[in-house]
């Protein structure tokens, strides 16, 4: 039960990037991290196996998991920037502009922006980055079995530790792939050891209200970090093992409080749509309003909630056009490839 968990985390990133909310952005996509770091190694474990055969069909459909939707949200900047003329998008967004060598069309097409280099047609494209990379690793065997991962997990933490010994900025801790280490490896630590966790969490595993009410901790402590000063610091430390918990939490949910399994599904599948195509979809809808003789921010909580219904449209389209057709032969090839 992760899909409404996902697009939650989703609309936390486009109420940061479109509303300007602060921090927000980064407490969701630790949290993704978290659940890619879980669900990397679940499949690797329990349905491509670590032979080569295995990790070859597990290649592929990470790559059909990413890289079709993403060049869709490439090309509609591009689109945009045909439109409305490059001005205006670097205007909205510093890194919407077309690539002009060939070495920036190449991280455009490959999907290769390790230190946020510009143009990135897809602004939130980097953390993509990261996760290929831990993708990469998992795949060869970074979480292969208990001992491996938690060695792992030990190193990310002695990182962590020494960067906020040593007052490294968030650029150190948060946006490089040493950084997001820690979040991947505790994924695939929870993974390992989900009986045990669970045995701890046992009270409350099969609640359905369990995640809600954790999720509105999740919320309460960006609330706290907020008015303490501590958005970066500690509170963002808090929403890593909060998210981490999450995870303990849904694995063995069979349904959520009005939200069925099949719902969750549905609802999760917008979330990949809505992370690529959410700034596009703010560069419209400002224009559109701006023709009406409004003037709102750039970076608003207006122009964020007016986009959401749009998001979730453009997004919907997305998935019934792209990401299912593609599911289709994801599957295929998961049938033909993965071990029995």
């Amino acid at each position: 039960m992760f899909g409404t968990y996902r697009t939650l985390l989703a609309t936390m990133v486009v109420v940061f990037h479109l509303g300007g909310v602060q921090a927000l952005g980064y407490y969701a996509v630790f949290g993704f991290y978290i659940l890619s770091g879980y669900l990397m190694t679940f499949i690797m474990q329990n349905n491509y196996g670590y032979s080569l055969r295995g990790r070859a069909s597990y290649a592929l459909n990470r790559f059909l998991r990413i890289y079709p939707v993403y060049w869709v949200s490439a090309v509609v900047s591009l689109l945009l920037i045909y439109i409305f003329g490059q001005q205006y998008t670097t205007y909205y967004h510093s890194q919407i502009y077309t690539p002009n060598n060939l070495e920036s069309i190449l991280r455009n097409i490959f999907l290769f922006f390790p230190n946020r280099e510009s143009p990135m047609l897809t602004p939130p494209a980097w953390a993509l980055t990261v996760e290929l990379f831990f993708y990469i690793c998992i795949g060869l065997g970074l979480s292969k079995n208990p001992r491996i991962t938690f060695v792992w997990f030990v190193i990310s933490v002695i990182y962590t530790i020494w960067a906020n010994f040593k007052g490294l900025a968030l650029e150190y801790r948060y946006y490089t792939v040493v950084a997001a280490s820690l979040p991947f490896s505790t994924g695939a630590l929870v993974f390992h050891y989900r009986h045990k966790f669970k045995e701890i969490t046992r009270p409350y595993s099969y609640n359905r209200y369990a995640p809600v009410l954790l999720y509105a901790f999740i919320c309460l402590n960006w609330f706290v970090g907020y008015f303490m000063g501590t958005l970066e610091g500690i509170s963002f430390y808090i929403n890593y093992l909060l998210c981490a918990l999450m995870i303990i939490l849904l694995f063995d949910i069979q349904d959520l409080p009005f939200i069925s399994r099949r719902l969750d599904k549905l609802l999760g599948d917008f979330s990949y749509p809505i992370y690529v195509i959410h700034h596009q979809t703010g560069l419209v809808v400002l224009f559109v309003i701006s023709l009406t003789g409004f003037e709102i921010e750039r970076r608003g909580l207006v122009l964020a909630f007016v986009s959401l219904p749009v998001i979730f449209l453009f997004s919907w389209l997305i998935t019934v056009s792209v990401e299912r057709p593609v599911e289709l032969i994801r599957n295929r090839v998961k049938l033909r490839y993965t071990r029995k």
